[in-house]
């Protein structure tokens, strides 16, 4: 049950994982996402966080049985990335590429906050634009064999604050913004945020699933 997130982040990924047997590393290069990843779960020691990239993890050879990268792939050199997954992948390993997406015609809150980081930031090109592009033209290099594709649709309950936290962590906005605009941003955000003790989301989850040769 050994598991590897390429990108870690926050640790959302890791603690989507129920299963206790499941173990293994979570490689980050930004100090200030494994910060918050500890803040919201200090006492979940089933993964190692080690200091690195898609493209270069920096594990042993053959050491996992299943690499992850959660909506990130937009960031990461694919060729490079792909590489690195086969080269710590233990023999037919599995290399699953996950992106998480608001469901805004569902969600009404994500919505409006939505509509709101459009108008402080016209021409904003959000990552769920393009996904299905970007995944029409994936490239295994002939590592891994052809994909299997899943998605599902299922409800994530926050406290505000972290709520508010999963903001701090989306990349696609504050990469195409001016630091004034992303504080800005976050602020309205979380005054548009109901003070409950849980707030109900709605995502969809769609994942990409290689095996390696």
């Amino acid at each position: 049950h050994c598991a590897e997130p390429l990108g870690a982040g926050t640790g959302n990924l890791l603690r989507s994982f129920d299963d206790q047997r499941v173990t293994g590393y979570a490689v980050e290069p930004n100090d200030a996402m494994h910060a918050v990843a500890y803040r919201l779960a200090p006492h979940d020691s089933r993964f190692q966080w080690m200091s690195g990239t898609a493209e270069s993890s920096r594990l042993p050879d053959n050491s996992v049985n299943w690499a992850l990268l959660g909506n990130a792939y937009q960031f990461v050199d694919a060729y490079k990335m792909f590489k690195e997954a086969y080269r710590i992948l233990r023999e037919h390993g599995f290399l699953t590429i996950i992106w998480n997406i608001r469901d805004l015609k569902r969600d009404q809150l994500q919505r409006e906050i939505e509509e709101m980081v459009k108008c402080e930031a016209p021409g904003l090109k959000r990552t769920g634009e393009s996904i299905a592009d970007m995944m029409d033209a994936i490239d295994p290099n002939g590592l891994f064999s052809e994909y299997c594709y899943v998605e599902a649709r299922h409800e994530q309950h926050f406290t505000p604050e972290r709520f508010l936290d999963t903001w701090k962590a989306s990349h696609d906005v504050p990469s195409q913004v001016s630091k004034q605009q992303w504080d800005d941003i976050l602020n309205k955000t979380a005054r548009m945020i109901p003070r409950e003790s849980w707030i109900r989301t709605i995502w969809i989850t769609r994942a990409w699933t290689f095996q390696a040769k």
